[in-house]
């Protein structure tokens, strides 16, 4: 099944416009910094193109962004002025995140996830902690074999420590509400041994709408999800681990029966994401979105069905 892409008609702009526009740019570098070092002609395209393709998610009651970090999660959810955050990108792009919500006009962060402390996810924590009042902050426990040693790590405990933000492990099956979204958490059932396993699995419901995050989870912590029994059926999966063969089981397709998936992915020497995993979503007639063909990609909804908004 072939996903549908709001179209969006524009008019052509005169060249005082396309001056002005410019020059409106380069002031929002001074104050924002979104690119690193000097921006190409790519990056001025994509800066006006977000900030004015997802002013249509603010029709909406729930928006949910797959913002475009490369092979990278940063998910950021908006309903009726609560904000969450689900990772924060790598370190290669560690101010994308914030720059993306400071042009959605975001202060305050009612939840932040940190699904698990690899760099692709927690790259630009750090920034996000030091940036936006945090209302509480999430992550999962990790085996001290398997806690990583570096620098983001590092940086992301350090800001948490130094704004005093309240930390909490998820606990499989609790269940809370933010607002008038219904939050799950699914995962990890155990602590295991990776860091991917142990990835914070939620389940997000809005209405007739609902939302699930698998993190990196691999294959046994999704056998462990399965056989806790819980309703996975989901109108949108967020693919685990950037699509690799490593995650997203048939068996999990078949209790999610997802409409809807969603990759963050990008350049990859691994070739991610694997053709095996898209055949089965394919196959299960799954609509398909990818950040490294469609950018970022939004989920608007008033809780009746999926609106779907693509940078590209």
């Amino acid at each position: 099944m072939q996903p549908t892409k709001k179209k969006r008609i524009t008019k052509p702009r005169v060249a005082g416009m396309a001056a002005l526009a410019l020059i409106l740019l380069f002031t929002a570098l001074i104050s924002f910094q979104p690119f690193e070092g000097i921006p190409c002609w790519r990056d001025i395209f994509r800066f006006f193109q977000v900030s004015e393709k997802m002013d249509e998610a603010e029709d909406y009651d729930l928006a949910v962004h797959f913002i475009d970090v490369g092979k990278a999660d940063s998910i950021f959810l908006t309903c009726k002025g609560k904000n969450i955050l689900i990772d924060a990108g790598d370190v290669d792009l560690s101010a994308r995140t914030t720059e993306y919500l400071k042009r959605r006009g975001v202060t305050t962060l009612d939840l932040v996830i940190a699904t698990h402390p690899d760099k692709d996810h927690i790259g630009g924590m750090a920034n996000v902690l030091l940036e936006f009042e945090v209302g509480r902050f999430m992550m999962p426990r990790i085996p001290e074999e398997a806690l990583p040693n570096s620098t983001s790590y590092q940086m992301m405990l350090y800001a948490l420590q130094s704004e005093d933000i309240p930390v909490t492990d998820p606990a499989p099956g609790q269940t809370f509400s933010i607002g008038e979204l219904e939050l799950q958490v699914l995962g990890p059932q155990k602590i295991y041994e990776n860091t991917n396993n142990n990835s914070v699995i939620l389940r997000i419901s809005y209405k007739e709408d609902s939302f699930l995050f698998m993190g990196d989870a691999e294959e046994e912590a999704e056998k462990d999800l399965l056989q806790a029994g819980y309703d996975l059926q989901s109108e949108v999966l967020k693919v685990g681990h950037h699509g690799s063969k490593s995650s997203t089981s048939q068996e999990l397709l078949d209790a999610v029966q997802p409409r809807f998936a969603v990759i963050s992915v990008g350049e990859d020497g691994n070739k991610l994401p694997k053709a095996s995993v898209l055949k089965r979503l394919e196959v299960a007639e799954t609509g398909i979105y990818r950040t490294d063909q469609n950018g970022t990609v939004v989920a608007a909804t008033n809780g009746q069905g999926i609106t779907w908004i693509t940078e590209q």
